[in-house]
């Protein structure tokens, strides 16, 4: 077996929206981002153009990722493409309630969800092993394809959770210990093994760009 490393691999989570400070479900649904959050998305681009010369930049499709793209793509001078493979969880009917509200009208539901059921999903919505699987192989696909020497992705907390879950061989919906503020870079190494990649993770919800925007929030999967 041969080993190279080839690649560094950056995922942003998009900044804060008025349902992430309310506690609502967006899912796939399209929300953009608050006041605060477009402030974060200038403090994570002034970042990124200090820290990373050269990268090719993919972003979710949802309104989102496009507006925390939009001042990278300004101050880095990275072109964006957008792909929807990098979304959020679909979480069906329960898009657009918050998760009080989901636990009042399903609270079996909810307690799957809250068990770790990897295969339970809610009406019309991705099982925890589907959207896992999804975000595995769209990153591991864009990393295959990318032909520079770093990746930069602007996603969600959710695909960003899951390629922590990848890395380090956890459950679909293993509790996390781990946490993926708004506006934060996570970085992978990595390397090659047999002709496949290997995420090896580096770091995980690094919010020290944003020392000067209070109350980015604490939640992922959101």
């Amino acid at each position: 077996m041969t080993t190279l490393k080839t690649k560094r691999l950056i995922l942003v989570r998009h900044g804060e929206t008025a349902w992430n400070a309310e506690g609502r479900i967006q899912g796939m649904l399209d929300v953009p981002l608050n006041a605060l959050g477009l402030q974060q998305a200038t403090l994570v681009a002034e970042e990124l153009a200090r820290t990373v010369d050269v990268a090719e930049m993919v972003s979710s499709d949802l309104v989102r990722t496009r507006e925390t793209a939009t001042p990278i793509a300004n101050a880095t001078g990275f072109e964006p493409r957008f792909d929807a493979r990098i979304r959020e969880r679909h979480f069906g009917i329960w898009q657009g309630m918050t998760y009080e509200e989901w636990r009042i009208k399903d609270a079996e539901g909810m307690a799957r969800y809250n068990a770790g059921e990897e295969n339970y999903g809610p009406e019309g919505g991705e099982t925890a092993r589907q959207f896992l699987d999804r975000c595995v192989n769209a990153v591991s696909d864009l990393v295959i394809g990318s032909r520079e020497k770093t990746l930069l992705l602007i996603t969600h907390g959710g695909v960003v959770s899951s390629m922590v879950r990848h890395s380090n061989g956890l459950n679909p919906q293993s509790a996390r210990t781990w946490s993926v503020p708004n506006a934060s870079i996570s970085e992978w190494r990595v390397e090659w093994a047999d002709g496949a990649p290997i995420f090896y993770c580096d770091r995980v919800g690094d919010i020290a760009h944003l020392e000067s925007a209070t109350h980015a929030l604490d939640e992922v999967d959101k």
